[in-house]
């Protein structure tokens, strides 16, 4: 067979020259380059990474890059570390354990025996920590995501109370209410900035209003009370309609909703129930039956 490496070689070389060229805009008509220099220039053009354009094309890969995108779960759960830092923690870990292992297995070659675990134990360590911190942080992620949920809906009635007049702006009693909540979690993320970086990321600049950015942080986030809530803003400040008509049929419709999940709960929890339950009748008919097996099986064997 003839050697393909010089002619693999080629080819990568000259694909790697063909997106170099593309990617310096050699290719591109000098109008749009003018276009897309002067959108620059005006703040209109769309700054954000490649694999955010593409999740806007493809749904799949948005949704795989949402799963895998730690610095996301980290603003979400609140972790003031930036991703490279959570990485190389991990990583640290993961370096321990698998060094463990290896470091067993080494005492015991010295000593003369043979290995306690195979090298493969190693690596299997090392990637079960780093997929138990992962999920360590999805879980508070998660967690994060269903107070700021719970909070939002709990704040709609007192919402319609306080705007009734138009006196006070929802995105101040808003605060207000949040910081009377025992649950400190919607108010941790409304007092200050920290929200922003999340929801920069993911939509980009333009003109700011209190209904546009409770949507984004509900996109952004991942709370859909949150965009619930920038759409209710919108039908009042918009279209005129009564706030206390808005926020009240929002609060109904999420509380019917938080009434069906619990429902349903329960009657799995019964079900649950029942199987411990019948577990525990095994034991009393052991008991009742061993003495009725004993002498039966005693009757027979004469």
């Amino acid at each position: 067979m003839p050697d393909l490496t010089r002619a693999l070689i080629a080819v990568a070389v000259g694909g790697a020259w063909v997106l170099a060229l593309w990617y310096l805009g050699l290719y591109t008509h000098p109008a749009v380059l003018s276009w897309q220099r002067l959108a620059r220039l005006r703040g209109l053009a769309d700054r954000r990474p490649l694999g955010d354009r593409l999740g806007d094309r493809l749904p799949l890969l948005r949704r795989v890059q949402e799963e895998t995108d730690v610095g996301r779960l980290l603003a979400i759960a609140a972790r003031g570390e930036s991703p490279t830092g959570w990485l190389l923690r991990t990583a640290a870990y993961a370096g321990f354990a698998l060094t463990a292992v290896l470091a067993v297995d080494e005492l015991a070659v010295v000593s003369g025996q043979r290995p306690v675990l195979p090298p493969a134990a190693g690596l299997v360590a090392a990637a079960g920590i780093a997929l138990l911190a992962y999920v360590r942080l999805r879980a508070r992620a998660a967690e994060r995501q269903r107070a700021l949920g719970r909070a939002v809906t709990d704040s709609l009635p007192h919402l319609a109370v306080m705007t009734f007049h138009h006196r006070v702006p929802v995105s101040e009693a808003l605060l207000i209410f949040a910081r009377c909540q025992r649950d400190r979690t919607l108010h941790e993320l409304l007092s200050g900035d920290s929200w922003r970086p999340l929801v920069d990321r993911h939509a980009g600049g333009g003109p700011r209003s209190t209904a546009l950015e409770y949507e984004r942080i509900g996109q952004a986030y991942g709370v859909p009370m949150f965009s619930a809530l920038g759409s209710a803003v919108r039908r009042v400040t918009e279209r005129g309609l009564a706030g206390q008509d808005v926020y009240t049929g929002l609060a109904r419709a999420s509380y019917g909703e938080r009434l069906a999940a619990a429902r349903v709960a329960a009657a799995q929890a019964k079900t649950l129930i029942v199987v411990p339950m019948g577990l525990m009748i095994v034991p009393v008919l052991v008991l009742i039956g061993a003495p009725l097996v004993a002498s039966l099986a005693g009757i027979f064997s004469r």
